[in-house]
């Protein structure tokens, strides 16, 4: 009840029809250090929650009072420990809340992240259901000076995806992906849609410094986050990563290395 004091933005929760009296798996999508805080308010029980190690002393503190696990991403032994943790968890009649994509999606061109298959893992060991939640922001754009200030926060809870002993695995996971694209994609209707070349550069060159910043607040480092996506080094995914645009000193943006490769090659081409 005192978290929509500090936070000081509305926080709009919707689709608790949806989540069941026995224990859950939480699965959300993750696009901001306000994720785990909005969940806090958000989630009708008490959680654990999943989260790597390498953050603020203050991020950890907040965790640490409200329940969390801890895993060490670039160890795989930890990662399993963590994972067996958050089984027992769920086998003793406790919720848990994890991020599947495994670090924030800074790219508005994507819906989310590709989503890592141990989610699918724990359900069908435990034959407790994913909730799919979806947290959309709204930001005050009225001042570009680089700080992202949340207007209001819309998170919507999903039908529970239940995994079976017989079900495939990637067919589950493409489920999942299916169901929370889908509502990411009918709250961003809600808010209202429009074209990016009606978009201001300026505006869209403050988004990516907005990103950087609040990325290195709870200490992130860019470039570490950015190999926690599955598929990172892919062409494919390029652009999940603040879309790795880079700006002159007039905020106009330049066009990225792969744009620049693409240039190169057809100038080639047209020779």
């Amino acid at each position: 009840k005192i978290l929509p004091l500090i936070l000081k933005y509305d926080i709009k929760v919707d689709g608790y029809e949806n989540i069941i009296d026995s224990p859950v798996i939480y699965a959300s999508t993750h696009q901001d250090f306000n994720d785990i805080t909005n969940s806090i308010y958000a989630y009708p029980e008490h959680i654990l929650t999943l989260n790597a190690i390498n953050i603020s002393f203050s991020l950890k503190i907040l965790l640490e009072l409200n329940g969390v696990v801890f895993v060490d991403r670039d160890s795989k032994e930890d990662r399993k420990k963590a994972k067996k943790e958050l089984i027992e968890t769920l086998k003793r009649g406790k919720s848990i809340n994890i991020y599947p994509e495994g670090t924030w999606n800074c790219s508005p061109n994507k819906l989310h992240l590709p989503f890592y298959i141990g989610i699918i893992d724990i359900a069908k060991s435990t034959g407790v259901p994913i909730i799919p939640v979806v947290q959309e922001y709204s930001y005050d754009e009225s001042i570009l000076d680089g700080k992202s200030r949340v207007r209001s926060v819309h998170i919507r809870f999903g039908k529970p995806i239940y995994v079976h002993e017989n079900d495939d695995r990637i067919e589950k996971l493409l489920e999942f992906d299916e169901v929370l694209s889908t509502i990411r994609w009918e709250l961003l209707e809600e808010k209202g849609t429009f074209k990016r070349n009606n978009i201001d550069n300026k505006l869209y060159t403050n988004y990516i410094k907005t990103r950087i910043r609040d990325w290195r607040i709870p200490k992130n480092d860019i470039n570490t986050e950015r190999t926690q996506i599955y598929g990172y080094d892919d062409d494919f995914y390029l652009f999940h990563h603040i879309n790795d645009v880079s700006f002159n000193e007039n905020d106009e943006l330049l066009p990225s290395e792969y744009v620049r490769k693409l240039i190169k090659i057809q100038n080639k081409h047209l020779k």
